[in-house]
């Protein structure tokens, strides 16, 4: 070969060695050779690339190629950020640990862990992702998402799988399962909300819902004695008509518009069920007196029974 590898430019060495698989032995020489070239000489551009030509070619027992990979190792820490290539090295690390699991050491890991940090500090999220938690993610999501689907799904659930979201990937997704689980949670909440406070009467639902927009305790409360009112004399009406009506029942009403209103409505229906509850009794009243005993009529019969009793003791 009339020009040597070692002789070539360094991105040519490179991408040599990276379009030929099939270098014989000489070729491979002359290729660490050149890459040995630039780190003695030239050890600032000393590339990722580089490093991994050497790494690949150490011969084990080689105290000269050891010490080449150990020099190696310190120029690429030197070399400039622009020469890094962050995907390669993400991809170098994830195929080592593959190729030698148990290479993996305690230190290892802290200085992983260390640079994922950085990579999401990098990319805005602070939190630390934990893989280990995906598989408990899944098992959650295939779970729920039926119940986001029927809108069943409660609060702790909703709660649980932003958690578990959160934990998993170190931060929830925007528009993602778990917040579609809040958004449905809320959703039912507030049909809840509007349906406890409907009453059973059509007044009772008018009132209600021109309420909506008040918002103040007193406006509030207010509100609740209206509907209460309301409710009350749906259920009285019918007795009234029915004859059915108790004294509990008027005195009930009348109480619930008094604090209503803070008067009771003359011709009301509360006035009404008073009346008709004073005029049941009174008729109860006449129809007593008009079936029992006259006192004359009593005193009569005492004095008579008296006189029988007299005559027959004189008989004797």
């Amino acid at each position: 070969m009339s020009d040597t590898i070692s002789e070539k430019p360094a991105s040519e060495v490179s991408s040599k060695f990276f379009n030929d698989a099939h270098l014989d032995e000489h070729e491979i020489k002359e290729l660490t050779d050149g890459v040995l070239s630039k780190l003695n000489n030239d050890p600032g551009s000393f590339t990722t690339d580089d490093a991994r030509i050497l790494s690949e070619h150490v011969v084990e027992g080689d105290e000269n190629a050891n010490l080449s990979l150990g020099l190696a190792h310190r120029a690429s820490l030197l070399t400039p950020v622009k020469n890094l290539n962050l995907r390669t090295a993400v991809e170098d690390l994830h195929a080592a640990v593959d190729a030698a699991p148990m290479a993996v050491t305690t230190e290892v890991l802290r200085t992983t862990q260390s640079i994922v940090s950085k990579m999401q500090k990098a990319v805005g999220h602070t939190n630390a992702p934990h893989p280990e938690v995906e598989a408990e993610l899944q098992e959650e999501i295939a779970r729920i998402e039926p119940k986001i689907s029927r809108g069943t799904v409660t609060k702790a659930e909703a709660d649980r799988l932003h958690s578990l979201e959160a934990r998993a990937h170190g931060h929830t997704e925007k528009g993602g399962i778990a917040a579609a689980a809040q958004s449905a949670v809320a959703k039912r909440e507030r049909q809840l909300s509007l349906s406890s406070g409907s009453g059973s009467s059509p007044n009772s639902g008018r009132s209600r819902a021109n309420s909506r927009t008040f918002t103040s305790p007193k406006q509030q409360s207010r509100q609740d004695k209206e509907d209460n009112l309301h409710q009350a004399e749906a259920a009285i009406k019918p007795k009234i008509e029915q004859g059915t009506i108790t004294e509990e029942d008027a005195d009930n009403l009348h109480s619930l518009e008094m604090r209503a209103h803070g008067h009771v409505q003359k011709g009301g229906l509360s006035a009404t069920a008073q009346s008709f509850v004073s005029r049941r009794c009174e008729e109860s009243l006449s129809d007593a007196s008009s079936t029992s005993p006259r006192l004359s009529e009593v005193d009569g019969d005492k004095d008579s029974l008296a006189s029988e009793n007299n005559e027959s003791a004189i008989a004797a």
